[in-house]
């Protein structure tokens, strides 16, 4: 499924209001990131975030204070490592339709397999596993298949919790932005710190890839 060209780009946003656009609501936060989170983990996460309103489902996001990495591309970022964390107040369907009970996550890199078994799932190979927070609690970097194992708890399933990026690096679109790609998927631009400048990226809350 081809869906690399972003349609309907909503690129105002006006002194921190709300920002409305094909059904998501966006708008900053200050709330500090969630005690459910281990310390550990907790500590590296930044004060602050977002909160995305998707119908009647409102999903808290914090972001890392600094993402691991050697440069502003998720080439330059091993997989497993902690991207982020989000609450979210109501089910929530992950980018292949499993649901995710309400809850606190983390949200750690991870790229798609090419082993074949993925071929037309996405035209991105970039995705955040979203792993319950309750049982994620190391900081650092877990690789691959340890990161996979744990998001498979978030749905209960063989195959793990996962949100896309797409696009995993937006260019103009500013954060906090509501994007459409040609699929009609509906993503929130956000953005974390790197060592090398801010690493903006689109993430799915709106949308279904078959697989």
């Amino acid at each position: 499924m081809a869906h690399r060209v972003l349609g309907l780009i909503l690129t105002v946003i006006i002194c921190g209001a709300p920002v409305r656009a094909n059904g998501v609501t966006v708008a900053k936060h200050t709330n500090p990131p969630p005690p459910d989170v281990a310390a550990p983990v907790r500590a590296l996460l930044a004060p602050g975030g977002a909160t995305a309103t998707v119908g009647a489902n409102s999903i808290d996001f914090w972001w890392v204070r600094t993402l691991e990495s050697k440069g502003n591309d998720w080439s330059d970022v091993a997989e497993g490592t902690l991207v982020g964390a989000m609450k979210v107040s109501a089910p929530l369907r992950d980018i292949r339709g499993r649901t995710m009970k309400p809850g606190t996550y983390l949200l750690r890199f991870a790229l798609q397999p090419q082993n074949g078994d993925h071929l037309g799932v996405s035209p991105y190979r970039e995705f955040l596993l979203a792993t319950p927070a309750a049982e994620d609690t190391a900081p650092q970097a877990l690789g691959h298949d340890p990161a996979v194992e744990l998001a498979k708890k978030s749905v209960n399933i063989s195959h793990p919790a996962v949100l896309s990026l797409d696009p995993p690096v937006a260019g103009a679109q500013p954060p906090l932005s509501v994007t459409q790609n040609d699929a009609g998927h509906t993503a929130v631009v956000f953005e974390v710190p790197t060592a090398k400048g801010a690493l903006k990226f689109g993430l799915i809350l709106v949308g279904l890839i078959e697989a």
